[in-house]
């Protein structure tokens, strides 16, 4: 996996260039246009999103082939799971999994937002389904993997999507409507990753 850093110029839609306070998870999206590529996801955001006055970003952006940019510092803000709509299955915002994860982050929503928590990671995809190309997982797989060691999370617990974190946006929608699919996408992870926390689980137990 080769990164590309490619960023945004900082302004108010999509670069705040604000540092996190915290860093609790990674959390992945799909970009909702079939075939786009991760170049052009970035032109979005850098010329259209400030036009259109919407909020818009994440800090990593991976291609149907599989190349991967950052497109905002890993520490800081990207603004892409900020929520003002209703979970269906708790009525509240956010779901009850960002509530106990992220804590503050998730109730007090007039004030801070899990874009203030979590790394944001966007994924091109081939159709309306969300299905995502090999090698666009297999870099999302080793990202991860990478995040996951970097910032001691653990893949299980601490890799999410949007959907699980809003419960009202069905993104992305391939692992959305195939949880056995991201299932199957954090234990690869997991399999691969020896991050600080798991091996301090491992000598614990």
């Amino acid at each position: 996996m080769r990164i590309v850093e490619q960023l945004l110029s900082i302004n108010e839609y999509t670069r705040p260039g604000r540092k996190r306070p915290d860093t609790l998870a990674l959390i992945l999206h799909w970009v909702e246009n079939p075939g786009q590529s991760a170049g052009s996801v970035w032109n979005y955001w850098e010329y259209e999103v400030a036009k259109l006055e919407k909020w818009a970003s994440a800090n990593y952006v991976i291609g149907l082939d599989g190349e991967v940019l950052l497109t905002i510092p890993e520490d800081e803000i990207a603004y892409h799971v900020g929520s003002d709509g209703i979970d269906p299955a708790s009525g509240r915002i956010y779901t009850d999994w960002a509530r106990e994860r992220f804590g503050k982050y998730a109730f007090d929503y007039n004030r801070w937002s899990p874009n203030y928590c979590t790394i944001g990671i966007e994924l091109c995809h081939v159709d309306w389904e969300g299905r995502f190309t090999e090698a666009t997982l297999d870099s999302a797989r080793e990202l991860c993997g990478k995040l996951c060691r970097e910032w001691e999370l653990d893949p299980m617990r601490d890799i999410g999507t949007h959907f699980g974190v809003v419960g009202c946006k069905r993104c992305p929608r391939w692992f959305a409507e195939r949880p056995e699919e991201f299932d199957r996408f954090r234990e690869t992870v997991g399999r691969g990753c020896a991050s600080p926390v798991l091996a301090r689980e491992h000598e614990e137990a």
